[in-house]
Order: structure tokens, then sequence, then C-alpha cells
């Protein structure tokens, strides 16, 4: 419980850096508008939360949080739970490319940091890099074709 105290102020200012970045990015690149985009942004904000909180209070330790905020997410936005129609409205105002431009823009500072280490990785290593992006989209892709031609 000691780990949860020392750790959530942290988390509560990544968390509020990135829901302010992520709202600016929503309105200025996706002409939504501050009252559309924020309450998305703040059930967002609370499910990572509760999500991270949970991932200190049940006690297996295999889960990590990313899977304890997945498992909240889709349970709420579910058609059994009560409150889906509602998440599902807000939710759906926010452009999922709002949320990643902070995280890629976080991913870019830490290899800015790291520059001598990422220099170690060398052209082959970018080169397979590159390659396993390219793969992961087109599969991706291919499977997502597939799956909407059969439902």
């Amino acid at each position: 419980m000691e780990k949860i105290k020392t750790e959530m102020p942290n988390i509560f200012m990544a968390l509020a850096f990135t829901v302010v970045v992520s709202t600016i990015c929503n309105i200025v690149g996706y002409e939504f508008n501050i009252m559309q985009s924020l309450p998305g942004m703040i059930i967002l904000a609370a499910l990572c939360i509760a999500g991270y909180a949970l991932s200190f209070i049940v006690p297996i330790k295999k889960i990590s949080s990313v899977l304890w905020i997945s498992i909240l997410a889709i349970f709420l936005a579910s058609p059994i739970s009560p409150i889906s129609e509602p998440i599902i409205k807000y939710v759906g105002n926010i452009n999922l490319n709002a949320i990643t431009t902070p995280i890629l823009a976080y991913a870019g500072i830490i290899i800015g940091k790291d520059w001598g280490a990422f220099k170690e990785v060398g052209v082959k290593g970018i080169i397979v890099s590159i390659f396993v992006i390219i793969g992961t989209f087109l599969i991706s892709s291919l499977m997502g074709d597939f799956f909407m031609g059969i439902f």
C-alpha cells in the first residue's frame, strides 16, 4: 500500500498533463469543442486511475495496470453495464490520434534522453524495427478486414 501512496502523485501529474495535451489536440486537430472533449477525457482518466489502483489493491501480482484498465473499460462499455451509453457517447467524442499524439511525444523524449543507447542499436536494429511496425500494421489490417467481412 505504501507504493501506491508514493507513485500516485506522479501518476496524477502525468495523467493531468496527458489529459490537457490530448484535449488540446482533440480541439485543434479534430474540431471538437472543450465541452465535447472534456467529459470523455475525464472518463478515460478515471478508468486509468481506477485500473492503476486495482493493480495495487488486488493481490494478484501478475495482472498489470494496463490489463485492469482494459477490463474496467470493456465492462463499463459493454451492453450489460447500466452506464455504457453515456460512456460510449462521451468517449466517442475523443479521436484516437488526439490521445496518441502526447504518447508518441513522450516516446520521443525518452529516446532523446537515451540517445547513446539508441545509437548502439545501429542501422540493423532500426531496419528491423521498421519491418516489425510495417508487419504489425499489415497483419492487423488483414485481420480487421477478414473479421469485418465475417460480421
